[in-house]
């Protein structure tokens, strides 16, 4: 059979479990703003692109915005920053108390950085994928029931959360498997123990009736086709988040025809929003902007930065729905119009 055909039969397979645990596709709607958390496989998603742009062309008159707010170390309860305070290091009320005894450190770290729910709130999340379980993997079996009462708690408290004016729709996304490379790993250790959270996570999503995405078993398959999807085994490359960015849409959201004359154009201005959208998340020299030096250093200089890099991110936005409609749009003349940076103190 061909390779092509086994990766449709596996994506319907995943389909199909997901109808009869009683849970359907995530239905977006117009305007609505969708938000990753989670580690690093959805961290890098944001320095390829290809899930982004492969949601964009199935809602092309949908005007939506998409965010990625996943950081690698990151767990469903546990969100580490510099600049955030202790207590801010969790990501809801009583996450402290279910998370390994060994991200229980006091680092003392400080500062205003948002805390995960304020920044899902800011961005009037309508819809949050999830994507955890490798960080986790690690602590072994003997942890994995540890594991399901700190993500049901996360998933609960998420569900039971308003980022805009409803509760959001959640999806939870597994990890894939480790591929095995000669010389660098066999992937047989890791995989034991992946498996082992990605069942867990299966099941405490179905518990919570949350739509669950197992991207470990088709990954197994894809690895038999023989191409290298990885740079170590473990964090995929270009080839890789393609081919998985695909199999999440097609998992994910309803089938539609996809305008692939406008794929590449599409990908480029997805990838120019999110180095502006990083600029922000991820703010270079964030001890200045948001940590210890912000006094007495940044109150004069980042917040309208900030809200400059947000404008023009948001121009972006629309630089990416203009595309999808095929209409012209002047990025240059839109940032002419954005409002202008007052004048700094030089004192």
């Amino acid at each position: 059979m061909p390779n092509f055909k086994i990766s449709s039969i596996l994506t319907a397979l995943v389909c199909f479990q997901a109808c009869l645990s009683g849970f359907t596709k995530i239905e977006l709607l117009e305007n609505n703003r969708v938000s990753f958390v989670g580690s690093g496989m959805g961290s890098r998603m944001v320095h390829y692109g290809h899930f982004e742009t492969e949601i964009f062309l199935r809602y092309p008159n949908h005007n939506l915005t998409i965010r990625n707010l996943c950081d690698e170390g990151n767990t469903p309860g546990f969100r580490p920053h510099p600049s955030r305070e202790q207590t801010g290091q969790y990501a809801f009320p009583g996450a402290k108390e279910l998370i390994h005894q060994n991200l229980q450190a006091d680092t003392k770290p400080q500062g205003h950085f948002p805390t995960p729910d304020q920044w899902l709130s800011n961005l009037k999340t309508d819809v949050v994928i999830c994507f955890f379980g490798f960080n986790s993997s690690f602590d072994g079996p003997k942890q994995v029931g540890r594991f399901r009462k700190e993500l049901d708690a996360f998933l609960k408290h998420t569900r039971n959360s308003k980022y805009s004016d409803k509760n959001p729709r959640i999806a939870l996304v597994s990890p894939t498997a480790v591929q095995a490379i000669s010389g660098v790993t066999n992937g047989r250790y890791q995989n034991r123990n992946l498996k082992i959270y990605m069942d867990a996570m299966k099941e405490v999503a179905k518990y919570n009736k949350v739509f669950f995405v197992d991207c470990y078993t088709p990954s197994l398959s894809w690895y038999k086709e023989g191409e290298i999807l990885s740079i170590d085994g473990a964090l995929y490359n270009d080839k890789g988040y393609r081919k998985l960015a695909s199999f999440l849409a097609d998992t994910l959201f309803k089938k539609s025809n996809l305008n692939e004359k406008l794929r590449t154009k599409l990908h480029s201005a997805v990838m120019d929003k999110n180095f502006y959208w990083l600029n922000d998340f991820k703010v270079p020299n964030g001890v200045h902007v948001y940590g210890r030096r912000y006094n007495p250093y940044g109150p004069q200089n980042y917040p309208f930065e900030i809200e400059k890099t947000r404008e023009y991110t948001r121009i972006r936005d629309e630089a990416i729905w203009a595309l999808l409609n095929e209409k012209p749009y002047d990025i240059k003349t839109a940032e002419a119009k954005s409002s202008k940076l007052p004048d700094v103190p030089t004192n």
